[in-house]
């Protein structure tokens, strides 16, 4: 609007010292010479067309110069665009927060799936650690199940019987009777005798 302001009277500004000009130059001098019939018609058609050009523009001055609704003061136009970029910037503020959050919920949603995930596997890891003392206590409660199966069966043997002097000869490579008795005992399990 201010640009258009500027033009308007860049335009008019000129024509107004034309005018002057012209009014003065209407005005017969004393000093001038009276002008030739040929250029009389031409000059006064410029004449009639440079005023009706002056008062039409008059007329978009004076138009100008009327408060009018659709021409509003330059302040007025200055704090509209002043209200447009502050209403502007006050959107992309909150745009800009908007986002923000959009991201901080987004890290919060990928931190909280990290720590569920880390949960599930501290709690899977509790649960195989829990599993293998449980199986390791079951292996020490089947040995010490064996040990005494054995304990009982060497009571039991009679070393003069044909088992009894197989046996002999099978606990030669083992340091200890016992453990020999545990591991032919497990082998007769497995093998389901």
């Amino acid at each position: 609007m201010d640009d258009l302001l500027a033009q308007l009277k860049a335009e008019f500004e000129p024509k107004r010292e034309s005018s002057k000009n012209i009014r003065q130059s209407s005005v017969p001098k004393p000093q001038q010479p009276p002008q030739s019939s040929e250029s009389s018609p031409s000059m006064d058609r410029m004449l009639n067309e440079l005023r009706a050009e002056i008062e039409s523009g008059r007329g978009r001055q004076n138009n100008l110069q009327s408060p009018s609704p659709t021409t509003k003061s330059p302040p007025q136009t200055s704090k509209d665009n002043v209200k447009y970029r502050d209403r502007l910037n006050i959107l992309i503020e909150q745009d800009y927060q908007m986002q923000a959050r959009k991201r901080e919920a987004k890290f919060a949603e990928i931190k909280r799936q990290e720590e569920a995930r880390l949960a599930e596997e501290k709690r899977r890891q509790q649960e195989l650690i829990e599993a293998q003392r449980r199986e390791e206590l079951r292996e020490r409660r089947r040995k010490e199940a064996m040990r005494e199966k054995a304990q009982q069966w060497l009571k039991n043997l009679n070393m003069r019987s044909e088992e009894g002097k197989w046996f002999e000869e099978f606990s030669y490579s083992y340091e200890d009777k016992l453990q020999a008795a545990i591991d032919y005992l497990e082998a007769m399990r497995e093998s389901g005798l």
